[in-house]
C-alpha cells in the first residue's frame, strides 16, 4: 500500500480547485508557500501559464509570500 501525499497526484477539476483553495487557507496561516508545494497540489495539466500568474497574483495579495518560485514568475 503506498501512502498519499496531502494532494492527489491527477485530482478532477474539483479536487484541483480545493487543493487551490486549500493551498490559499495554508498559505494565510503561514503566510507563506513554497513553489514545491504549489507543483505538487496543482498539476501540470489543470496549470497554465496564464493560470499560475492569476494564482501568485492572488497570494501577493492576500499577503502570501512564494519561496523558490522561478524569477520569471516572481
Amino acid at each position: 500500500m503506498t501512502e498519499k501525499s496531502e494532494f492527489e497526484s491527477h485530482p478532477d477539476k474539483s479536487a484541483y480547485h480545493d487543493n487551490k483553495r486549500e493551498l490559499l487557507r495554508r498559505g494565510r496561516e503561514r503566510g507563506e508557500l513554497t513553489w514545491s508545494e504549489i507543483l505538487e497540489a496543482l498539476p501540470r495539466e489543470h496549470l497554465g501559464e496564464v493560470e499560475m500568474e492569476v494564482f501568485l497574483f492572488t497570494c501577493r495579495q492576500m499577503g502570501i509570500e512564494v519561496k523558490g518560485a522561478p524569477s520569471s514568475l516572481a
